[in-house]
C-alpha cells in the first residue's frame, strides 16, 4: 500500500487519526518554521535601526560645522497646541509668568510643513518653522529678529505667533524673498548669516509699518495727510530727506535705525513750516486774549454838581447803587480728574486687538495705547514709541518702582536687551493695563516679578 503524504490539508482533516510519531514530526516542523520567521524579523529590524542611527549621525555632523554655536538655531520640537480655553498666544497665567509672543488663537497646525530647500549642504541644516510651532528654535529665531530690529515684543518665548510671523515677512520683504512668514531654509540661512540687513524702510516697501512712519511725518509737518498711502514712494522719500536735514542726519531718504530713533523721540524737530504756523497761531491767540483782558476806558464825569432831586414830599431820594455780580473764576481741571479720565480710557479699551503701529480707537500697540489714553485725558503729545516716551523730559521721571503712583506710565526692557521695548499704564494696586503683543490684545494684569525685574523707569505727565 502506498504511503499517504503528510500535506497540510491532509493533516488538518485527519489530525485525530494520525499516529503519535506523525504528530510529533508536524509539531517539530512548525516550531522550526516559527523560529526561522522570528529570526528573519529580528534581522530586518536590526538592519533598519542601524541605518537610522547612521543617518542621524550624518545629520548631526552636517549641522555642527557651518555656523558658530551662538547663531545656530536649536532643533525644533513641535508640541501639542495650547489649551483651547487659554488666552491666545499667551502664557497660562499672564499675571505671574513671563509673556509669550503672538496675537491670534492657536489652531490645529502642530505639524509644520517646510518650504523647499535649495539642495545645498548649508540649507539642509535648518528645520522649517511656521506659525504655531514651539521650541528652542523659535526662541533663537525671535532673538535674532529682535537683534536686527524686525521684532518688537515684550520678551522672547518658545511660541511662533502672529508677531513673529509679521517680523519674518518684514525681513523677507527687505531681502527680496517670498513674503510668506515661514522660516524656511533659504530665509533662515540668510537670517543667521553676516549678510542679514538691519530693519529699514526703503523705496518700494509697502505695509502698515510704512503707514505708521507716514503718520508720524504728518504729525511733524513733513508730509500731507493725503499722502498717507502705505507705500514708501518718492513723496515719502522726499519727506524723510527733509526730516533728516532738519534733524542733523544724513539725508539719504532711507528710514534706518538712527532716523527711526529720532523720528519717534521727544527730540524730533518739526518742519519749519509747521513751526511757523504754530507760532503764528500762538501769537494770534495771545493777541486775542490781551484784547479781551484790556478794560474799556470810561468817559470822565463832570465836576459840576448836579442838582439834587426832591420828591413831592420834599424828602431827598438817593439813587440805589446797582451791585454787579462778580464772575466766578473758571476752575482748572484737577490732577486727579485727569488721571481718572486717563485710567477710565484705559479700562474702556481692555480686550481691543493688538496691532503693531496702531493708535486706536479699536486697535493699538503699546505706545499707541498710551498716546490714545493721554489724548482722552486732555494731554497733548506727539505719538512716540515706548523708548521715546520713557525719555520725555517734560514729564517727571520716576526711577524707583517703589515710588510709582496711580496714573504713571511704566517702561520696561526685556531679559535679553537693555533698551526700552514696552510701556504700560499703572492703575494702582500693583496692577497695570497695556496693549500686549504676547496676548494679542489690551489686558489688565498684575505687575509680576518679571516686570519688576525689567522695570527701567516711569514718567508722570500730571
Amino acid at each position: 500500500m502506498e504511503k499517504q503524504k503528510l500535506t497540510v490539508p491532509y493533516i488538518i482533516r485527519n489530525w485525530s487519526s494520525l499516529k503519535v510519531k506523525q504528530k510529533r514530526a508536524v509539531i517539530t516542523v512548525l516550531l522550526i518554521a516559527t523560529a526561522l520567521l522570528l529570526f528573519l524579523v529580528a534581522l530586518i529590524v536590526g538592519i533598519a535601526s542601524c541605518a537610522g542611527n547612521r543617518a542621524e549621525q550624518a545629520e548631526e555632523a552636517q549641522a555642527a560645522a557651518p555656523l558658530p554655536e551662538l547663531l545656530r538655531p536649536p532643533q525644533n520640537r513641535s508640541v501639542a497646541d495650547p489649551d483651547p480655553g487659554s488666552e491666545p498666544d499667551a502664557i497660562s497665567d499672564p499675571n505671574d509668568e513671563e509673556p509669550d509672543d503672538g496675537g491670534s488663537e492657536p489652531d490645529d497646525e502642530t505639524d509644520p510643513t517646510g518650504e523647499q530647500t535649495n539642495g545645498t549642504e548649508e540649507a539642509s541644516q535648518y528645520q522649517t518653522l511656521k506659525k504655531h510651532d514651539k521650541g528652542e528654535a523659535v526662541t533663537a529665531l525671535q532673538t535674532r529678529l529682535m537683534e536686527l530690529g524686525y521684532l518688537e515684543i515684550e520678551e522672547t518665548t518658545d511660541y511662533f505667533g502672529s508677531s513673529t510671523e509679521y517680523a519674518l515677512e518684514l525681513f523677507q520683504r527687505q531681502h527680496n524673498l517670498k513674503q510668506d512668514g515661514v522660516a524656511g531654509a533659504e530665509t533662515l540661512s540668510l537670517l543667521y548669516s553676516a549678510d542679514a540687513q538691519h530693519y529699514m524702510l526703503k523705496e518700494g516697501a509697502e505695509g502698515r509699518d510704512v503707514k505708521m512712519l507716514q503718520e508720524q511725518l504728518v504729525d511733524l509737518g513733513y508730509l500731507a495727510e493725503s499722502d498717507v498711502d502705505r507705500v514708501y514712494g518718492s513723496v515719502t522719500i522726499e519727506a524723510v530727506k527733509a526730516f533728516q536735514k532738519r534733524n542733523g542726519l544724513s539725508a539719504d531718504g532711507l528710514a534706518g535705525e538712527k532716523t527711526l530713533e529720532k523720528l519717534y523721540s521727544d527730540e524730533a524737530k518739526m518742519s519749519k513750516a509747521l513751526e511757523a504756523k504754530l507760532k503764528a497761531e500762538e501769537k494770534g491767540s495771545s493777541e486775542r486774549s490781551e484784547s479781551k483782558s484790556t478794560p474799556k476806558t470810561t468817559p470822565k464825569t463832570s465836576s459840576k454838581t448836579t442838582p439834587k432831586s426832591t420828591s413831592k414830599t420834599g424828602s431827598k431820594t438817593t439813587p440805589k447803587a446797582t451791585a454787579k455780580a462778580t464772575p466766578k473764576p473758571t476752575a482748572t481741571p484737577k490732577k486727579e480728574t485727569r488721571i481718572e479720565k486717563f485710567i477710565k480710557a484705559a479700562n474702556s479699551k481692555i480686550g481691543c486687538e493688538y496691532v503693531l503701529g496702531d493708535r486706536g480707537p479699536k486697535t493699538f500697540d503699546c505706545s499707541g495705547f498710551v498716546w490714545y489714553c493721554l489724548k482722552q485725558a486732555g494731554v497733548s503729545t506727539n505719538r512716540l514709541n515706548a523708548a521715546g516716551y520713557s525719555k520725555k523730559s517734560s514729564w517727571k521721571n520716576i526711577s524707583k518702582f517703589s515710588d510709582i503712583q496711580k496714573g504713571d506710565i511704566l517702561f520696561f526692557r526685556s531679559d535679553t536687551s537693555a533698551s526700552v521695548s514696552h510701556c504700560a499704564i499703572y492703575v494702582g494696586g500693583n496692577t497695570m493695563i497695556d496693549a500686549s503683543s504676547a496676548n494679542g490684545k489690551v489686558v489688565k494684569r498684575s505687575v509680576s516679578s518679571y516686570w519688576k525685574r525689567n522695570f527701567v523707569n516711569a514718567r508722570r505727565p500730571w
